[in-house]
């Protein structure tokens, strides 16, 4: 009979799953991460797969746990194992929210199993989790966003399964489990401490007053013990960024005049049910209960009294558990009513407190019913339950409904990222005139690594924050990037939109002077006039925005992201090493994704396909070479890297023309290694006129060998005696800063 139901849930969960994972691919995951929140956590998620990727999954998991979170830490390393299966992807990560609701699935049916002792009332309980809207709604928070709400209200929900499968803590053991889960959940979700402070004071008072208090009130502090050991060095950790983000900015600081509902005690509470009994639990949910609940109180048979079924543990629906469900509803509802911010994503927290409301009512309403028609009203509960779901996820998103529009900034999104990859920037600066959802230099990392499965970090000079700046902040932002979308038409919702309106024509004004102008996106929102630097030189053959939007808009939206060309090889083509020690470095090409090949690669070398990272130990000093390939959906480009290995670990040479022109730009070439990768900048000279030319700063990842050109105008005839300082730092050594110095003469003409 156990496996009979074990395999039946299984089932059901799977179909959930295929359905879900489908509804989640075609309809949410391949458009820009909405909502602002999911772009946070998605990006925590992706970052800690592709350290793990390098440094192993404990490398992952312990980034995740120690950078600094002011909400919670488990959801990256929660999505880590679905990575290494299915790979990164939007559909992978919300399959986490699936997972979650799945686990509550199974404590509640188990739950109720333990507590009804009717496997009936266990399937019942499933269909009305199943029932409920706001996780299939595609709402902001619902399972089709990557953010915690609803991770923790499956957590809370597994929890209180737990609570009340202890028996009104009768079981040191379920005591312990308690523990445990409330130390996951609040890990999960921080905020949940609050709540669980409450619970855990109500459930005290309560026990306080019974049978047997002292022995149930030890299990209650042991699994108050075990959940402070579990979430305490966590919180701990955190505790600055904690105060930071729930007091001073939603108490304390300038952020909550632009948040506050202003909503009094009597408003707030009505605003709690509105939310609790429309928006979260629905009105399919509501209904399904309300008739399961009116089938088992006319359905009892004649004579018949309360007994409980074999099975039923002592206390089961009585007053201890509804106590505990109580409690467990109470205490978020009383914590979001008295938050000045009012948001619908956290309000799902409340949604298994009132599950369980109905759950315990039908156990008690069941009680002397038949047999038979508690088991037809649990078939058809859970029957009703998945036709709900089921009816949710194929109905049409609002996401479908401007598809143009999402398409039209993954078009934007491809061409930033190609452009970038053209131009080898590794931090490709963005500035944003407005404060527009999906132009963030968060949603276009992701997007990006989404679409083309590779990471660039792009960086946000503007927007710099909700609220207005100064004007020379925002000029010396354009100024500082490779990238400007100004925008032309869009809502002003922010003080600092309100700024950009007053400031447009001064910034148009400036792009199209110092700037390239590229291109247009309209959508039915807003307009952006995209500029890029000059010193971007346009690629023979590469890409362009108008291209890269129309290639987004043709096929299915949840396709492949077009991809426009062969792999273009913008790596250096030479690499310093040494033979002291291990040598890393990047292939990179454009026009991701790449796979990587090398031929012959020098002995004791090896090469990452995926990431095309070299790596290993020169087996001696020398020079050598190697043919590599990079393979993309359009096509193989064959290059060639040369090696230069030398004894020494820290070197540095230059490489300057002779002779030059008065007034006429030269380029000295260079080159510098540093075993341990710690080569900081280095500072041109001219001793002659004594006069510095310039500093430069190696790109990201060639900290260890860089190899490059430095362009300099010398004005004066004569010989110029040029000095290049090649600076390292080292914040461990007992000197942090060293360098070599080279000189070369170029004899300059008139």
């Amino acid at each position: 009979m156990r496996i009979a139901h074990a395999a039946g849930l299984a089932a059901l969960i799977g179909a959930e799953a295929l359905l879900f994972l489908a509804t989640a691919e075609h309809h949410y995951a391949w458009s820009y991460p909405r909502w602002y929140d999911q772009a946070q956590y998605l990006g925590q998620a992706y970052r800690a797969y592709e350290l793990a990727r390098h440094a192993g999954y404990a490398a992952g998991a312990w980034a995740t746990m120690t950078q600094g979170n002011a909400q919670g830490c488990l959801h990256a390393i929660l999505a880590l194992p679905i990575f290494a299966v299915a790979g990164p992807s939007r559909t992978a990560a919300l399959a986490v929210n699936l997972l979650a609701f799945a686990a509550w699935q199974v404590a509640t049916f188990l739950a109720v199993r333990r507590i009804s002792g009717r496997y009936s009332l266990a399937w019942a309980s499933v269909g009305l989790l199943l029932a409920l809207h706001f996780p299939w709604s595609g709402r902001a928070g619902s399972a089709v966003d990557y953010r915690l709400d609803w991770m923790a209200a499956c957590a809370y929900g597994v929890t209180l399964a737990i609570a009340l499968a202890g028996r009104e803590f009768r079981s040191t053991r379920w005591a312990v489990l308690l523990g445990a889960a409330v130390g996951v959940t609040v890990l999960l979700r921080f905020l949940t401490a609050a709540y669980f402070g409450m619970v855990f004071i109500a459930l005290i008072a309560w026990l306080l007053a019974r049978r047997e208090r002292w022995g149930r009130c030890a299990r209650l502090a042991i699994s108050g013990l075990i959940a402070v050991g579990v979430f305490g060095p966590a919180l701990w950790r955190n505790r600055v960024a904690i105060y930071g983000y729930y007091w001073v900015d939603h108490f304390a600081g300038p952020a909550r005049a632009l948040h506050d509902s202003h909503l009094g005690a009597i408003a707030s509470v009505r605003w709690i049910l509105a939310q609790l009994a429309t928006n979260q639990v629905g009105l399919a949910a509501a209904m399904l209960g309300l008739a399961a609940g009116v089938a088992f109180l006319v359905g009892k048979a004649p004579g018949t009294g309360v007994e409980e079924p074999p099975g039923a543990g002592p206390g089961a629906g009585r007053d201890g558990s509804w106590v505990v469900a109580l409690s467990f509803l109470a205490a978020p509802a009383a914590v979001l009513a008295s938050h000045p911010i009012k948001a619908e994503p956290p309000t799902s927290i409340l949604i298994p407190g009132a599950v369980w409301v109905m759950i315990l009512l039908w156990i008690r309403l069941a009680r002397g019913a038949r047999r038979g028609l508690v088991c037809a009203v649990g078939a058809g509960t859970v029957a009703a339950g998945a036709l709900v779901f089921a009816h949710a996820e194929v109905q049409e998103s609002d996401l479908d409904a401007s598809a143009a529009d999402y398409r039209g900034m993954n078009g934007l999104s491809d061409y930033l990222f190609f452009r970038s990859e053209e131009a080898g920037l590794t931090h490709p600066r963005v500035g944003v005139t407005w404060i527009l959802e999906g132009t963030d230099a968060e949603s276009l990392r992701i997007l990006g690594y989404e679409r083309h499965k590779r990471m660039l970090a792009f960086i946000a000079t503007l927007p710099t924050g909700l609220f207005p700046t100064s004007k020379e902040i925002v000029m010396k932002a354009l100024t500082d990037s490779h990238f400007v979308c100004l925008a032309t038409r869009a809502a002003a919702v922010w003080p600092f939109d309100r700024q950009m309106a007053e400031l447009l024509p001064e910034m148009r004004s400036w792009c199209e002077a110092h700037m390239r102008y590229v291109g247009r996106l309209d959508t039915a929102g807003f307009s952006l006039s995209v500029y890029e630097a000059r010193e971007l030189k346009p690629t023979p053959g590469g890409v362009d925005l108008a291209s890269s939007v129309g290639a987004a808009e043709r096929g299915p939206a949840y396709g492949a992201a077009p991809t426009p060309a062969a792999p273009v090889f913008v790596s250096p083509g030479r690499v310093l090493g040494s033979a002291n020690g291990e040598v890393a470095f990047d292939l990179v090409a454009a026009y991701s994704p790449v796979v990587y090949h090398a031929s012959a690669l020098p002995e004791g070398l090896g090469l990452n396909p995926e990431t095309g990272e070299i790596r290993g130990r020169f087996a001696r000093p020398g020079d050598f070479s190697a043919d590599v390939d990079a393979t993309n959906p359009m096509g193989t480009t064959r290059g060639r890297v040369e090696f230069h290995v030398e004894d020494s670990p820290w070197y540095a040479f230059l490489d300057a023309p002779a002779a030059g022109s008065a007034g006429v730009p030269l380029e000295v070439g260079f080159g510098a290694c540093d075993e341990r990768g710690s080569l900081n900048y280095i500072d041109f000279t001219d001793l002659t006129a004594r006069t510095m030319l310039g500093r430069i700063t190696p790109p990201e990842g060639q900290g260890q060998s860089w190899v490059g050109t430095f362009g300099m105008t010398l004005k004066a005839p004569g010989p110029h005696t040029i000095l290049a300082r090649f600076v390292r730092y080292d914040s461990s050594a007992k000197e942090p800063y060293t360098f070599i110095d080279r000189q070369c003469v170029v004899t300059v003409g008139p």
